[in-house]
């Protein structure tokens, strides 16, 4: 009764239920100490409870309670917990274990078992091995039947948005709170908020952020939690700080704003310092400094109007980060015990604190007129940043925690196109696209239990999808979908990575490369500040451009899919095909003209390596008037371009091919059998032998593999984008842990080309999950295609190969071909290598 009343927020009847107890039953003292205990974590006042534990392990330990293993091994997993709080993770792995231990050979209910083993795998994560971390917390939830909910959903969430995969920590949370709401366990309830406050932030979302932060503020305080509700106060606080940057007002009420912001900083960190939160304190001296540049800032801005008469010429010019109002280079004078706060956040054992004070760094920099000490920090922050994306052997979890340097990569970014060199541009942009660019290829290891898993996925989602069309949809095979789904990611994240880095190309390393293919050429596009930019760079010089605005760019990218895919319908009537084809081809038109034409003055007469990660990336870039005709390769970085040029002389077709044919493609199987045709010894799967297995067993190492099917992409997860054959999709999953790889995949009727991006800017499809896989060259089309054109586009490639063209010179030759055939498009681009 006593737990009860406290998590309603009666701590004082609470505590005098206690006393009643004891007086009762003198044995019961041990219980009464845990909860009193208990009482005191939950409450916030974690450094008054640890007698009480202290008092009841004794006591257990030498049975003058009479109490079990079972009592023993609680008090010994709640002053786990204790220690855990208070950031005493030796002691707290040590009572975790011994929980478990005290447990022997006795009856071993599930909720004690699982929550020990659960918490080790926090403790992990406390200790900074997130992989480890997930891996303990899957197997023990794995292992155990269905136990309590919120807890262990609200952890699983904390450690997903440190890596990063903030719609995951989300859904998670989300359990978390309904599970608290129900129960009305409040102390739970306001954790969780604070939770979700983070999650929030992370999308973007300051709004809900701070309403989230001020509901959890309130339960705390409400509880006597003062602890609680001073963090969750610091939360509001940084959803503030990101607030200001979007709202608009002259510049001395922008000004006033930050002032405010840095005085309620300063409060929050003082309250947290006499609390001994010198973690919590120092992240939120680091918002006041924050606000104190701000208000800087704006104060300069203010200035500026009064002799300027424009406050913001030239600002265009720069690539902007997402953090408040410009800084205001080399005029401010620079606190020295702001540069102070920043120093010690440097050294903080928090990433997120490290790259908060790595950015504050490098803009007091600025500020005082030291730009190339400002990228310094950037460049550690980044490279801090990078080690940790290292530690993986996920994908999702490397492409995930880009987003821990977002403003970083931008405010780098942006000071290097103030300086307008390329050969700086270069580097940062490389920088800020740390996944795609500077670490190895991931290939987890095979594992059975993944391969029973994702084809248990297959079978339920074909089910699941086929009961969809049918008008009868299945909800026990979409929630089987689901689950299997999250186990498959859980058994993805558990991978380690190698933990090297690479250094990002630099010009002359480029220059280099580009003389010795002459006539080859690197357009790399970004985006920012309301523009594109472009760097173009052959062997001789280097040049950047600013070009168009992106909301043009962007609803005109959209409009060219659209277009495509209404082009690809054999059913739409004439007048609206050539409505579309109209669309189509006014909307390359002026992407042409916005995106290539100024930079082609710029650009050798041979092919040309597109780089680009943003809303373009997709782009038909073979389609557009300036490069038709031309040879183009689509990567995601420059690093990756040039590696493409340096590929083996062997082509992939030459170490065996596999041709493909999903269900209901209608000249699939024609296609594939005409492919096979064409190379010696090639292998054709069609009909029902088209199975994942049966593909997965028939790739030949570095080898060339063609499949035409139909594809289904997955937005949030491009390894779960796939494609559809006689038992269902093979997904990305699938192909990443294969022991045989190809080097070459053609993809030649689906829209799997497609991608979007996650908060941190990286890239998400199934070719950028292929490419980063280790597969060198993936063909595929960015929208649907026509079967009319897919058929002869890929006849005609192939037979472009056999004559000795590398990949990207062979599509550039078969869709030159198909265009003297018929108007259709014909959206292939060729990904990732170009020879």
């Amino acid at each position: 009764m006593s737990y009860h009343r406290a998590e309603l927020g009666h701590i004082g009847p609470a505590q005098d239920l206690l006393d009643i107890a004891v007086q009762v039953d003198p044995s019961a003292r041990p219980f009464a100490e845990v909860s009193r205990g208990m009482l005191l974590v939950r409450t916030g006042r974690s450094d008054e409870a640890i007698n009480h534990f202290d008092t009841a392990v004794g006591e257990l330990r030498h049975g003058r309670s009479g109490g079990s293993a079972l009592d023993l091994a609680r008090t010994f997993l709640n002053r786990g917990l204790l220690h855990m709080t208070a950031g005493r993770l030796n002691a707290a792995h040590d009572d975790t274990q011994s929980a478990l231990d005290a447990l022997g050979n006795a009856d071993r209910p599930d909720d004690v078992e699982f929550m020990a083993a659960h918490n080790l795998g926090y403790i992990q994560f406390l200790q900074g091995d997130l992989p480890d971390a997930l891996r303990t917390m899957s197997e023990a939830a794995d292992r155990t039947r269905e136990v309590a909910i919120g807890v262990p959903a609200l952890d699983r969430s904390r450690v997903l948005l440190a890596a990063g995969l903030v719609s995951e920590a989300r859904e998670f949370a989300d359990r978390a709170l309904a599970d608290f709401t129900v129960n009305r366990a409040t102390a739970d309830l306001a954790e969780a908020l604070q939770v979700r406050a983070e999650i929030d932030l992370a999308t973007g979302d300051p709004g809900a952020a701070r309403w989230a932060a001020r509901r959890a503020a309130k339960i705390a305080a409400k509880r006597g939690n003062d602890r609680g509700a001073t963090v969750a106060a610091v939360i509001e606080l940084r959803a503030d700080a990101v607030r200001r940057g979007t709202i608009d007002g002259s510049a001395g009420a922008r000004r006033n704003r930050a002032l405010r912001d840095a005085s309620r900083a300063g409060e929050l960190a003082n309250r947290l310092s006499a609390m001994g939160l010198t973690e919590d304190a120092l992240a939120t001296r680091l918002l006041e400094v924050e606000a104190e540049l701000d208000a800087e800032g704006a104060a300069a801005e203010d200035s500026r109007k009064g002799t300027d008469g424009d406050a913001n010429e030239g600002a265009a010019s720069g690539f902007s980060p997402t953090f408040t109002s410009d800084d205001v280079r080399g005029t401010a004078p620079v606190d020295s015990a702001w540069r102070a706060t920043a120093a010690r956040g440097e050294r903080s054992g928090n990433l997120a604190i490290r790259l908060h004070a790595r950015l504050l760094s490098a803009r007091l920099d600025l500020v005082a007129g030291a730009p190339a000490a400002g990228l310094i920090h950037v460049r550690r922050g980044l490279d801090d940043l990078a080690r940790f994306q290292a530690k993986f052997g996920s994908q999702d979890l490397q492409s995930g925690a880009a987003v821990h340097g977002r403003q970083l990569g931008a405010l780098g970014l942006r000071t290097a196109v103030e300086t307008g060199s390329p050969a700086a541009i270069l580097q940062w942009l490389e920088r800020s696209r740390a996944v795609t660019t500077r670490l190895a290829a991931v290939r987890p290891p095979s594992d059975p239990a993944l391969a029973a898993d994702l084809g248990s996925l297959r079978v339920a989602f074909d089910r699941a999808r086929q009961a969809a069309l049918a008008g009868r949809r299945d909800p026990a095979l979409e929630h089987r979908v689901t689950e299997l789904r999250h186990r498959i990611r859980s058994r993805s994240w558990t991978a380690g990575g190698s933990g090297a880095v690479d250094r990002p190309v630099s010009l002359s390393a480029v220059r280099r490369a580009l003389a010795a293919h002459p006539g080859t050429s690197v357009l790399a596009l970004f985006h920012g500040t309301g523009h594109d930019h472009a760097l173009a760079i052959t062997a001789r010089r280097a040049r950047y451009l600013r070009l168009g605005e992106m909301v043009l760019t962007e609803s005109r990218s959209r409009r060219v899919a659209s277009d495509l895919d209404l082009l690809a319908d054999a059913r739409l009537p004439r007048p609206l095909s050539a409505v579309a084809a109209g669309s189509l081809k006014g909307t390359l038109g002026r992407l042409s003209e916005s995106l290539v034409e100024p930079v082609m003055s710029h650009l050798d007469d041979g092919p040309v390596l597109v780089v680009d990660a943003g809303p373009t990336a997709a782009l038909p870039w073979s389609q557009l008037p300036a490069l038709r005709g031309r040879i183009v390769s689509v990567t995601s970085s420059v690093s990756r371009a040039i590696a493409g040029l340096s590929a083996p002389e062997q082509p992939a077709h030459a170490n065996g091919v596999l041709a493909v044919a999903g269900p209901d493609v209608g000249n699939g199987e024609k296609e594939a059998r005409a492919v096979a045709a064409l190379h010696r010894d090639a292998t054709v799967l069609t009909g029902d032998e088209a199975t994942g297995r049966g593909v997965l067993d028939g790739i030949a190492a570095d080898g060339l593999v063609h499949i035409a099917a139909h594809g289904h992409h997955e937005p949030d997860n491009p390894l779960f984008s796939g494609l559809m054959l006689a038992d269902g999709l093979l997904f990305g999953y699938d192909v990443a842990p294969n022991p045989q790889l190809p080097a070459q995949i053609v993809l030649s009727s689906c829209d799997v080309g497609r991608t979007h991006e996650r908060p941190g800017g990286e890239p998400l499809g199934l070719v950028a999950a292929l490419v980063r896989s280790g597969v060198r060259t993936v063909i595929a089309a960015t929208s649907r295609i026509s079967d009319e054109v897919a058929e002869p586009a890929m006849i005609g490639y192939h037979r472009h190969l056999l004559a000795g063209l590398r990949p990207a010179a062979a599509l550039a030759a078969a869709l030159h071909d198909l265009s003297c055939l018929t108007e259709l498009p014909a959206p292939l681009t060729c990904f990732g290598g170009s020879r």
